[in-house]
């Protein structure tokens, strides 16, 4: 086997794994609804259907926390007191089920919605 014959393969593999992989990622459906609790207590809910952007400032158990909703379906947090910013680093969630924690502020924003809850179906 020559060494162009396996860059041409490397590269073929490359190309079917990413068009599976973002057919798995379009077919996601998007959640409606997200959730904020903080302290197990839920503080606000959020519309991820609207079309407009909505930021809210919620207390955390530590400090405040900045979490915005996009208007385009998606919800993350912005800013955070705690000392880790894991939050703040996290990717924003869309799906049913995604959720998004701080543990210092004792917050977690879940995701509601129809949806399979399906990421993948192994065979």
């Amino acid at each position: 086997m020559k060494r162009s014959d396996r860059i041409t393969g490397i590269i073929l593999l490359t190309a079917a794994a990413l068009v599976l992989g973002s057919r798995f990622v379009r077919h996601r459906t998007h959640g409606s609804v997200g959730e904020i609790r903080v302290n197990g207590t839920v503080v606000a809910t959020v519309d991820l259907t609207s079309d407009e952007p909505q930021t809210l400032h919620i207390e955390g158990l530590v400090g405040p926390l900045v979490i915005v909703a996009d208007g385009q379906g998606s919800i993350r947090v912005t800013e955070s007191t705690c000392p880790d910013q894991i939050c703040v680093h996290t990717l924003p969630a869309r799906s049913p089920g995604d959720q998004i924690i701080c543990v210092p502020n004792r917050m977690v924003i879940t995701i509601q919605g129809n949806g399979t809850q399906i990421d993948a179906v192994a065979q």
